[in-house]
């Protein structure tokens, strides 16, 4: 038997689709590797979850260690402070780089304890009362300077330059309210400090080998627009699902690079199935994988597929609870109204009309459900799951919370489009 192939939790081992997104970042480290200068603003890749923006970034962290640079990955969390865990990364990054010069890294990890600690004093005060605080621009001046040595540390040593990877973005600028955007104060000045760093930095671009990008949910760019106006100039990746072409890749270029090839009639289901998210495809695939137990030369059939589903169904019911489990009763309640509607997307106004509320009433929740990534809003006036199959999952859940999932469902699962989306439009599902 062959080893599967397919990751549905974690990086791919082959990597497909994204040609757009990819293109563009690359574009923007050969600025850094041609002229050793800023690539720019910050840029994030936002969508919801399951559609791969940290398997997007880590193959950005392999195209850039390639060409030289030294990458430096950090990870926000929930209503915590980031920036001094990304001076932190930033500093271990060069610390573990051995073509480095000594001298330059130990100045280099004194350097960062300095801002790390400048940080933690101001996180301190502002712990204690819990309010903003005027010290943001006694951090953006150290934070530039440090950032400064290290890139051109890296390029006087013959790379090309630093990149800083910050995947989850959104996390550390959640709110702690239900009804009202309340963040932790000390995440709010992380991103102002980090964001006006930015953009000072990308004015003397020359001077700055460097590259900052982030991941998070679709919320991530509005986050930081409240936390310094600068955050509209941040440079944002939006991700859809797959289209037909980069779906069918999905499933058939990791068979075909062990010599295992699916039946049209099996690949046709589980296209159907997945609906163009990547994560479903993943686990799909995975399933009829195990199910068959293929040796080089072999056939993923339909009967595997089948053979499964019992697999699959269970894993993308597990996707669907863990959403359905962090919503509250009001975001349930919505949820409900939404999946009695349509297995796709449906006007604001009629769930506001299922709900016997004025449309003014779903605000909060609204906005609550957008910022968990389990709705969006990819039009005016139009609200859709982010996730295939996750209606079909809400109206078969029973009052007492249990389920009867029919998760991989061709027949009740939306339509991918045939085409691949341009980067950044929403590919149109059609409604049930």
């Amino acid at each position: 038997m062959i080893p599967n192939p397919y990751t549905p939790s974690g990086r791919p081992r082959v990597f497909v689709g994204r040609e757009t997104e990819r293109r563009r970042l690359r574009d923007r480290l050969a600025r850094v590797v041609a002229y050793g200068e800023m690539m720019g603003p910050l840029a994030v890749t936002t969508g919801p979850r399951g559609l791969g923006k940290t398997s997007l970034m880590r193959d950005m962290q392999a195209q850039a260690e390639a060409s030289g640079f030294v990458v430096a990955w950090a990870s926000g969390l929930k209503h915590q402070p980031f920036l001094a865990d990304v001076v932190d990364r930033v500093t271990r990054s060069l610390s573990a780089a051995e073509q480095l010069p000594k001298v330059g890294r130990h100045q280099l990890q004194e350097i960062g304890l300095e801002v790390g600690v400048g940080l933690a004093k101001v996180s301190a005060k502002i712990t204690r009362t819990d309010e903003a605080t005027d010290g943001s621009p006694a951090l953006v001046g150290p934070l530039e300077d440090f950032l400064h040595r290290a890139s051109n540390l890296v390029r006087q040593a013959g790379g090309a330059g630093l990149l800083i990877i910050i995947d989850e973005l959104h996390a550390p600028l959640l709110s702690r309210r239900e009804r009202e955007y309340e963040p932790d104060p000390r995440a709010v000045l992380d991103a102002a400090v980090l964001l006006n760093a930015v953009q000072n930095m990308d004015g003397e671009r020359e001077k700055f080998p460097l590259g900052v990008v982030g991941a998070g949910l679709p919320e991530t760019k509005a986050y930081l627009t409240r936390a310094a106006t600068f955050g509209e100039r941040t440079h944002e990746f939006v991700l859809h699902e797959f289209g037909q072409a980069a779906a069918r890749a999905v499933l058939v270029e990791p068979a075909e690079q062990l010599n295992v090839r699916w039946d049209d009639d099996a690949l046709t289901e589980a296209l159907a199935a997945a609906g163009g998210y990547p994560q479903s495809l993943h686990i799909i695939g995975s399933a009829t994988w195990d199910a068959a137990q293929p040796d080089e030369g072999d056939t993923l059939t339909l009967a595997h597929l089948n053979e499964g589903r019992a697999t699959s169904d269970a894993d993308l019911a597990s996707l669907f609870r863990a959403r359905w489990e962090v919503a509250t009763k009001a975001e349930r309640d919505m949820l409900k109204a939404m999946a009695s509607l349509t297995d796709t997307e449906t006007e604001r106004g009629a769930v506001a009309a299922e709900l016997g509320v004025d449309t003014e009433a779903l605000g909060m929740t609204r906005r609550s459900l957008i910022s968990k990534g389990i709705i969006e809003a990819p039009r005016r006036g139009i609200l859709r799951f982010t996730i295939p199959g996750f209606a079909d999952w809400v109206r078969t859940k029973e009052p007492g919370g249990g389920h009867q999932t029919p998760a991989l469902h061709p027949d009740r699962s939306p339509a991918i489009p045939p085409h691949d989306p341009p980067a950044g439009s929403p590919p149109q599902r059609p409604s049930r």
